[in-house]
């Protein structure tokens, strides 16, 4: 009897290493930065071969233990040619755009050949060890609690509007996020998309026009980019807060080579906002220009012939929605918590701070980087988001607005600290902050994000410029400038030619709610000479 359990547990074991396996020498082949699960979710996924183990029929013991494996060869072949993995919005394209796609796999087949091996292989392996280990014991009818389960998730989604599987996590394996990702579409995209009339063109706007060529070569050393968290600037002195919450930056604005702005995001959720911003694209755009990739900005930075560098002060966990759209395989230097200040302790109070001595690393060392810094911000708890040495304010009616505004006066020690540092060093340096989106401190009862006004989506953006003077058409970009002109400026210095102006704003410009496709709700922004109106539509 104990023989035959072990077998079958060893059955079991066998499945989840060629799992394993199969993605991460996959990534490793790519090149693409492997976060490895938590140890729960690995037990997690063990328990769940085990189970499957105890299916009675062996060819659909065999089936379904290698599921994971059958839908991670689709993975791995987005991710081989678009460096991410696939958005729910992408399978409804499949269908529509079929011919397309048809026609991209006959003309670049490595990107399926490769994706087949690395799939046909386990499946081998496993089919071997089956053979050998079939002899287990069984539960009837546990193959109908798995198919029932499997067939759950599209129906809650459904029912309830849940979540799960809106958008990949690197905390799941690829194969489990391609079937989450297969639930949310048809539980909630595929409903949604039969009831729309215009279902065809729900993912034309001015950002799927864009185009870029090939200019001449950058004029900068560096490209620096400072990503924030939830900074507003209604809170900074900088644009006009009674506060002195920004004495330093204050000192900087009519420098010539200092230029800021009030921004507008493309989300009101962090990994909405660095999608759309980091792959130029806004709206019902925005998920399928993120899920392609093919003018994600460290893409067009690798292709100039920078290194590029995603270094963020935020954890693995933290990063879980945002890593799947930074085209890792583009990215020479992936870099999270663990790695800058793994001795930190509570996560929430990483200081922005320790980003600083990496960056100085960079500027001692010649050759073009394009680096974005990332930081932890003014995210909430913000009682955990400032130094002693900016604790400046207290004694408000509401202890949280002491707390977000001192969260604020340690953004400006870093950015002091920042200018020390390019000040210093001899190279041409191009710097460029944005937050990812705003935040309310009690304007009309709301506290935090993620509801679609103005308070949510409106941003700090600043450019300053070391040893070089700032481009010409810096000091043209408007007030209200969105997140994707942003992009489109970053993408001119790098050596591209446009044929969109980073200093006209879009017409049909999007905000979107904390869903990727649009489900909680998008702001249609329209300019005009007094700064912009705004309607919203669930």
């Amino acid at each position: 009897m104990l023989l035959k359990l072990r077998k079958q547990l060893f059955l079991a074991l066998i499945f989840f290493i060629l799992t394993l396996a199969q993605q991460y020498l996959f990534l490793a082949l790519k090149g693409i930065p492997i976060v490895p699960l938590s140890f729960g979710k690995y037990v997690g996924v063990l328990i769940f071969f085990s189970l499957l183990s105890f299916i009675k029929t062996d060819f659909l013991r065999y089936i379904f233990m290698s599921m994971i494996l059958i839908l991670n060869a689709f993975q791995m072949g987005h991710l081989s040619y678009f460096g991410t993995q696939v958005l729910p919005a992408e399978i409804y394209l499949l269908f529509t755009q079929f011919g397309e796609v048809h026609g991209t796999v006959k003309e670049d087949f490595r990107h399926v050949l490769i994706p087949l091996m690395f799939t046909l292989v386990p499946l081998f392996l496993g089919w071997m060890a089956h053979k050998r280990l079939k002899s287990v014991y069984s539960w009837r009818g546990i193959e109908i609690l798995v198919c029932l389960y499997v067939i759950y998730n599209p129906v809650r989604t459904y029912v309830t509007g849940n979540t799960w599987g809106r958008q990949p996590s690197t905390r799941e394996l690829t194969g489990v996020n391609l079937y989450l990702t297969l639930s949310y579409f048809t539980g909630r995209i595929l409903p949604h998309k039969l009831s729309q009339s215009s279902a065809g063109t729900a993912a034309q706007n001015s950002s799927m026009l864009l185009t870029l060529t090939p200019g001449s070569g950058p004029k900068w050393d560096k490209i620096v980019i400072v990503l924030g968290e939830s900074l507003t600037p209604r809170h900074m002195q900088l644009f006009g807060y009674s506060r002195p919450t920004t004495p330093f930056l204050e000192l900087q604005k009519d420098s010539p080579d200092f230029f800021y702005t009030t921004g507008l995001s493309g989300g009101v959720s962090t990994d909405i906002a660095v999608a759309y911003f980091l792959n130029l694209g806004f709206g019902s755009a925005g998920s399928i220009k993120a899920a392609k990739g093919d003018q994600c900005l460290f893409r067009l930075a690798k292709t100039k012939e920078f290194k590029t560098h995603f270094i963020s002060i935020q954890s693995s966990e933290q990063l879980r929605y945002i890593s799947p759209y930074l085209c890792a395989s583009n990215l020479d230097d992936l870099r999270s918590l663990e790695d800058i200040a793994p001795e930190t302790v509570d996560h929430q109070a990483a200081s922005d701070r320790d980003l600083l001595g990496t960056l100085q690393e960079f500027t001692k060392v010649d050759g073009k980087d394009f680096l974005i810094l990332h930081q932890r911000g003014s995210h909430s708890p913000w009682n955990l988001r400032f130094s002693q040495q900016a604790k400046l304010f207290s004694g408000s009616s509401d202890s949280r607005t002491d707390d977000y505004d001192n969260s604020v006066v340690e953004f400006d020690l870093f950015w002091k600290e920042l200018h020390t540092i390019l000040s210093n060093s001899a190279q041409k340096i191009l710097l460029v902050y944005l937050s990812d989106h705003g935040e309310s401190l009690g304007d009309n009862g709301r506290w935090g994000h993620g509801f679609v006004e103005p308070v949510s989506f409106e941003v700090p953006i600043i450019i300053k410029s070391f040893n070089q003077a700032l481009p010409a058409n810096t000091k043209k970009l408007p007030k209200f400038l969105t997140h994707f002109n942003l992009g489109l400026y970053i993408t001119k210095e790098l050596g591209y030619e446009l044929n969109q102006k980073p200093e006209i704003l879009p017409l049909d410009y999007e905000v979107y709610g904390n869903d990727i496709d649009g489900f909680a709700g998008k702001a249609a922004i329209k300019f005009n000479e007094k700064g912009y109106s705004f309607e919203f539509s669930p």
